[in-house]
């Protein structure tokens, strides 16, 4: 009997835990000849898979370890029929007409019968009526060759459309886990991977499919398979359920705490937000206290509406006082997505006169109004000339200001929220808070502060780890610096940028890595 078998992709996480093939060797009287059944082991897991073969095989059906050509009938549990097919490709199936490909639902039925029963509609997987099966002339996959692919997503073009959205929540749960630990070596190591994931134009069903690509390291190897073989991860799962995960999520969801006090205010044996407002004795920071009192609207997301709203605020704003300014919406709104968590908007003049009280300006003017709720502003420290920093987080030194505005919308939800500094007094609005960030940049430096702040952070990164060691240069969100030539590289556009670093241009909507 000839075996159909996917090529051989050793698994480290079984290795790891020890796991093998289970014991099978049990005899049982065969009742119905003319069914094979093979019962499929993605997104079941082995568990269940073995103790339904076994239960099958008592009730008298013949049911096969592994995908034979004697299999008549292939069924699957949360799979769809395409997803089925996929997974029939990995297996060198070249005609899937052969098989009859039913829900799990049909050999629960044919149990509790007790025998075969008709492989009636409702018994098909999710979109089996609506595609064809797999003929030997279709079995074969458009090529995509993965050792193409970059390590630097500044070489790839990553839209919005994540076809691996299962592998990439998991791969950043895990990022983040580190990133709270502050370790950055391991974060990088799953963003990577996550932002690799994102690019490609298909979804992996199998462990072939990620073969060759850049940034998979076992242990993200080990969180795919994983997801492949059960549905989920394991390891994901772990840290979603681990506490001090679970309490520097809500902590670093206040608007001004980072890591660091994360770490401090769960020392001190606090665990959630609404411990950390209650406790009377936490020095808190200015913008913390901003983050306590609008901490409902903070954290709810920002739609594009919304966006759209504030930019007209902005707009008008500035050009009172500077009619030819340049006003452009940048980080994720810029990159094409519907909702975001604040709005970030880059100004310059590209006219003969600048102000440099404007941001000042901006800010009195939203305060005379009522619209301002907190403002935080940084004072440009940029020293003309100066070289670009190497470092690839490295935080810019624009003027800016981190804001919270008002924006009435009758519309939205009524609400209560804490008002007063004790948080304990209650008003019904009909407006929102939204994080504002405005940045003033000299025209010169436009392009490069609208590369950087237009993100994605990862993009970001990759964009400078390839300047510097691909292209011997250093670039930040000021400018490029030639190291082999020592000189700066002017550029007029983003294009120009990556004309200097021998790129092919990137639109916003394709650095979402």
């Amino acid at each position: 009997m000839d075996r159909i078998r996917a090529p051989a992709v050793f698994s480290q996480r079984k290795r790891q835990k020890g796991l093998h093939s289970p014991n099978l060797s049990c005899n049982y009287e065969i009742k119905f000849h003319k069914l094979v059944i093979f019962i499929m082991q993605r997104k079941m897991g082995m568990t269940r898979r073995t103790f339904l073969m076994e239960l099958a095989r008592r009730k008298g059906f013949r049911v096969e370890s592994e995908l034979s050509d004697s299999v008549t009938h292939i069924v699957a549990e949360n799979n769809s029929y395409p997803e089925v097919l996929d997974w029939l490709r990995g297996q060198a199936v070249g005609d899937s007409s052969r098989f009859e490909l039913l829900d799990i639902s049909w050999l629960t039925a044919c149990m509790e019968a007790g025998r075969p029963v008709d492989s009636e509609m409702k018994y098909h997987l999710v979109g089996q009526d609506q595609s064809p099966p797999l003929s030997t002339a279709e079995s074969e996959v458009p090529s995509f060759i993965a050792s193409k692919v970059s390590q630097y997503s500044c070489q790839r073009k990553t839209t919005l459309n994540n076809y691996n959205k299962n592998f990439t929540d998991a791969l950043e749960i895990m990022a983040e886990n580190y990133e709270f630990k502050e370790n950055e070596i391991f974060c990088l190591e799953f963003l990577r991977a996550a932002s690799v994931l994102k690019f490609l134009p298909f979804a992996v069903t199998r462990m072939k499919d990620i073969q060759g690509l850049p940034c998979m390291g076992d242990r993200v190897r080990d969180v795919i398979e994983e997801i492949i073989e059960e549905g989920e991860s394991s390891r994901a799962k772990e840290v979603l359920n681990d506490e001090r995960y679970k309490s520097f999520k809500q902590f670093t969801s206040v608007f001004g705490v980072g890591v660091k006090t994360s770490e401090k205010w769960y020392r001190m044996g606090l665990r959630t937000v609404q411990e950390a407002k209650a406790d009377k004795t936490l020095k808190l920071s200015k913008m913390q206290r901003a983050g306590f009192l609008y901490y409902e609207d903070l954290v709810s997301c920002v739609s594009k509406a919304e966006a759209d709203a504030v930019s007209l605020i902005v707009k008008n704003t500035v050009c009172k006082f500077l009619p030819d300014a340049l006003v452009t919406i940048t980080g994720g709104f810029r990159r094409g997505k519907k909702i975001g968590h604040d709005i970030d908007f880059l100004i310059t003049n590209p006219g003969p006169r600048e102000d440099d009280e404007l941001l000042h300006k901006v800010v009195d003017l939203w305060k005379k109004q009522g619209l301002l709720l907190y403002c935080d502003t940084i004072e440009s420290t940029f020293v003309r000339d100066q070289l670009p920093s190497r470092k690839v987080d490295a935080m810019d030194n624009f003027q800016k200001c981190f804001a919270i505005l008002k924006l009435y919308q009758p519309g939205v939800d009524n609400s209560s929220y804490n008002t007063s500094k004790n948080f304990d007094v209650a008003e019904v609005k009909d407006w929102k808070a939204i994080r504002v960030d405005l940045v003033i940049t000299p025209f010169e430096q436009y392009p490069y502060a609208l590369l950087g702040w237009t993100g994605s952070r990862q993009f970001g990164r990759d964009l400078r780890r390839y300047a510097f060691h691909e292209r011997k240069m250093i670039l930040d969100n000021h400018a490029l610096y030639d190291r082999r030539k020592r000189i700066f590289l002017k550029a007029g556009s983003e294009e120009e940028i990556f004309a200097h670093l021998g790129l092919d241009y990137v639109e916003p909507w394709e650095r979402n890595a």
